[in-house]
């Protein structure tokens, strides 16, 4: 278990998004200035959601997975960005994570959208296909095929959070750790403030100042794991550090389902990623995660 030390300072504030529960610890500044400051992380973190939410009737994801084969939409910066991000993690974890991969996650889940239920009883392809096409410089997707359902479950929380993170820069706040579900977290602290500690099964992480944990696990979350080609997942637990909490966010999603070569491999590959899982014995498939430096 991920333990972050506590802080008696940090004012801390709640707020329920994605259907879970965020919160906000703040430091360094007066109570009044922090709940100020909590209300605009949260602000944004709400239309972040409104934007990408697979439940939400006026989001993009729901606009692009009831659109017709040939259809065209102008998206939003939010989703043009989390798409890029979700595909390059895809890319990373050779598919075991990937954002068309909703028709397996509702059927595993079961909380269908209305919109959703004939597209998820009708289908048995058992596949994925992202055959959207986007121009940039437009934001405008295209959609090529009918078959495919977006769903940014594994990477909006964190995208969510780099965004909250992004929307207080200015806010001259010098410890802040935003914390979603117990999932995801994301911290931040200022050179003149003392850096974070904490420990991984009673490892010593070494003390960092800024940057993202991840973690996913069959204790909370494994029946949300799909994999693409039908594979058992390897591991009971993964952990990721990385400077996006959208990053890592997805990463600890493929790595459930990536052996421990592929493991190191992308840690030998992504600047500033480790990654670490562990199985039925509670030993740790890779040590990277011993060698991080914050």
């Amino acid at each position: 278990m991920l333990r972050i030390d506590d802080r008696a300072e940090l004012f801390s504030f709640r707020h329920e998004a994605m259907a879970t529960d965020l919160v906000v610890a703040i430091g360094g500044v007066d109570q009044e200035y922090a709940r100020q400051t909590a209300q605009a992380f949260f602000a944004r973190v709400d239309e972040v959601e409104g934007k990408l939410s697979l439940y939400q009737e006026g989001s993009d994801v729901t606009r692009i997975n009831r659109m017709q084969k040939g259809a065209e939409t102008r998206i939003s910066e939010e989703c043009m960005e989390c798409l890029e991000l979700a595909m390059r993690a895809s890319a990373l974890t050779g598919e075991r994570f990937h954002p068309f991969l909703g028709l397996q996650a509702l059927k595993v889940k079961g909380k269908v959208p209305a919109y959703l239920q004939e597209t998820v009883q009708a289908d048995s392809s058992g596949g994925r296909n992202s055959s959207v096409q986007i121009d940039p410089s437009s934001r405008y997707l295209k959609k090529l095929d009918t078959g495919s359902i977006l769903d940014f479950g594994g990477i909006g929380k964190g995208y969510a959070l780099d965004q909250g993170m992004l929307e207080i820069e200015d806010w001259e706040v010098p410890v802040v750790m935003a914390n979603f579900g117990g999932s995801t977290l994301l911290f931040r602290a200022e050179e003149q403030a003392e850096p974070w500690t904490a420990k991984l099964d009673g490892m010593e992480i070494e003390p960092f100042r800024r940057g993202a944990f991840s973690s996913s696990g069959t204790g909370f979350q494994g029946e949300h794991i799909v994999s693409p080609a039908g594979n058992p997942l390897l591991w009971t637990r993964s952990f990721a550090r990385a400077e996006s909490a959208a990053l890592a966010d997805a990463l600890t999603t493929g790595a459930m389902l990536m052996a421990e070569a592929e493991l190191e491999a992308l840690c030998a590959v992504e600047p500033g990623l480790v990654l670490a899982a562990t199985g039925e014995s509670g030993t740790w498939g890779t040590r990277r995660f011993c060698a991080w430096k914050g």
